[in-house]
């Protein structure tokens, strides 16, 4: 084949390129790794991707703990990602489409590492560890890209854990206690402490940090006292593991649906061998196990969907008992490790931005149209019950007072109501109360609460209608945290001079945390400490305020005049 002129340069420059790059290697206490420079903004950023930090949970070690990965003699290439946990690809396609590696697999138990500069061991840097989110079902760890918080001189850590039937199912007993992803995450962290000094971190001056099921994750990890050391610092972002809202009922009905569909049990089963139903469900083929948890039949609890399924479970090692309960008591030891930390925890303003999702089934039956807004009806006499039922355990008292203190005239304003019930009810009062929890007689640590309200104008996450336009909805602080690949080329508004001020306001505030326990620095609006006596969270937006108490009234009827109904009453029929 003859070559043009312009075909040579091409290649030639391709070659100069390829010459040019850096491919430094870093021996680890794991092994040798090698990463790739990747120039971003300006400045260079050394990723290590790919690293195994467990053996594969394949075979017998499905449904196991995590088993730690043993050293490795030859050079690890960790220039390219690896596969995802096996997810539903379909759910955000234009991401997937433009993956470097669109893969999903069980074999998925890898971090990826990202280092500011070249990597030096003189002086040692913060930490910051991230959880995806995705309702521990979707997600991973290339997703979202975190360079500029690199840039601000801290090492990155994102991982895979196992997500759907493979890192949350449970029996509810010790045949199959569940947590699977938690015990992945908490490896990973081991990984990190034993390993991370080698790429110039400090693995005394680490943070966990996570959104929605991420923050979960992150509120659950900092209430068990065995992961003392492994973390100093965790950012729980829209998630707290507090109140019984995002408790699993009963985790056996939906593992005893995914054996019937895979035929390990018959529905016609009155008893069932759990020890023998898990033995079945190991043999079975990966994709056999994700069609019967994507089977309708398989997942449908009702009309309104709020009741966690495949999530973190009470099993009794990890997780004793509800945090609440355990953070209750200022001996235990959960107490203990959780008021050691430094904790910074918030919510968007919107996060019920999402409850579309919930009432979609509902609009044949009562008659609207979830794009022109949500009646009231459907408050009174949908969700309002279901929400008492799950977050308050009562069918009797508390829908009613649901009903009254959210009711609106307006169908536009009722809409945005029924959202912030949920926000509040979900989110917002959760975190609300592990705030409170830290905050008591803490010796040495820090509490901090913020509020991001920096609201978009195109669609995230949800679907945009009019009366659901307010503020910033669930997930959208994400997307002015991280960046610039991924998320931040959705909109330009996200890269105008705009858009780079809430970055460089959430970036700094978040990785001054990191590095020191506390946001404030140079140039930065002071951030108050959140104490028992004073409520204060800082407003972030292009102009970040000072404020007290986040929405007062609701949290007071949620978190105060609510059990305290429940208390009269149960008082009253003893």
């Amino acid at each position: 084949m003859i070559m043009t002129v312009y075909q040579i340069v091409w290649l030639a420059s391709l070659l100069a390129v390829a010459a040019s790059q850096s491919f430094p290697v870093v021996n680890t206490p794991s092994g040798p790794i090698k990463g790739i420079v990747v120039p971003t903004l300006g400045h260079d950023i050394v990723q290590f991707r790919n690293i195994p930090y467990a053996k594969p949970p394949l075979g017998n070690l499905r449904f196991e703990k995590t088993v730690p990965i043993e050293p490795w003699k030859e050079t690890l290439d960790g220039t390219v990602f690896g596969p995802s946990c096996i997810q539903d690809i379909h759910s955000l396609p234009e991401f997937w489409v433009k993956a470097e590696n669109n893969i999903t697999s069980e074999d998925c138990l890898q971090l990826n590492i990202y280092v500011p500069g070249a990597v030096s061991t003189s002086e040692k840097k913060s930490v910051m560890f991230w959880v995806h989110g995705g309702g521990f079902q979707i997600g991973n760890s290339w997703f979202l890209d975190p360079s500029f918080l690199v840039l601000k001189d801290v090492i990155v850590v994102s991982i895979n854990y196992r997500l759907g039937v493979f890192g949350f199912l449970s029996t509810g007993d010790a045949a199959l206690p569940g947590n699977y992803g938690l015990w992945d995450m908490i490896e990973a962290l081991k990984w990190v402490n034993k390993n991370i000094a080698s790429f110039g971190g400090d693995p005394e001056s680490v943070t966990i940090f996570g959104e929605s099921a991420g923050g979960f994750a992150v509120s659950y990890l900092s209430v068990i006292p065995s992961n003392e050391g492994l973390f100093k610092r965790v950012i729980p972002q829209s998630g707290a593991s507090i109140g019984d809202f995002w408790e699993v009922k009963d985790p056996f009905i939906l593992t005893k649906r995914v054996g019937s569909y895979v035929g390990c049990i018959t529905e016609n089963d009155s008893t069932v061998d759990r020890k023998a139903l898990v033995s079945c469900l190991k043999e079975k083929s990966a994709e056999d196990l994700f069609k019967a948890q994507n089977d309708p039949n398989t997942t449908d609890f009702g009309d309104i969907p709020i009741s966690p399924q495949l999530w973190p479970v009470i099993d009794g090692e990890l997780l004793v008992r509800n945090p609440d309960k355990s953070l209750e008591d200022l001996t235990s030891k959960e107490s203990i490790f959780f008021r050691s930390l430094d904790m910074m925890a918030g919510t968007t303003d919107n996060e019920g931005s999402v409850v579309p999702f919930l009432v979609m089934q509902l609009q044949e039956s009562r008659n609207f149209n979830v794009s022109d807004g949500i009646p009231t009806v459907v408050l009174c006499e949908d969700l309002a019950p279901a929400f008492a039922r799950q977050a308050y355990n009562d069918e009797t008292i508390v829908p009613e007072m649901l009903c009254k203190a959210y009711s609106e005239e307006n169908i536009q304003e009722q809409s945005r109501s029924i959202s912030n019930l949920f926000g509040d009810i979900a989110f917002v009062a959760p975190t609300k109360q592990l705030l409170n929890f830290h905050s008591r007689e803490r010796a040495s640590s820090n509490t901090y609460q913020y509020l991001f309200s920096k609201g978009i104008t195109f669609p995230f996450v949800v679907p945009n209608y009019n009366w659901s336009r307010d503020g910033a909805g669930h997930g959208v602080d994400l997307l002015y945290l991280f960046g610039p690949d991924g998320m931040y080329q959705l909109d330009e508004s996200l890269s105008s001079t705009e858009g780079r001020e809430m970055t460089e306001i959430l970036v700094s505030y978040w990785s001054n945390f990191a590095k020191t326990g506390n946001p404030n620095g140079e140039g930065r609006v002071l951030w108050k400490t959140f104490g028992p006596n004073e409520h204060n969270y800082m407003n972030l937006n292009v102009e970040p305020v000072m404020d007290q108490n986040v929405f007062s009234e609701r949290m007071k009827l949620l978190l105060e005049d609510i059990p305290n109904k429940l208390r009269k009453s149960v008082k009253t029929e003893l």
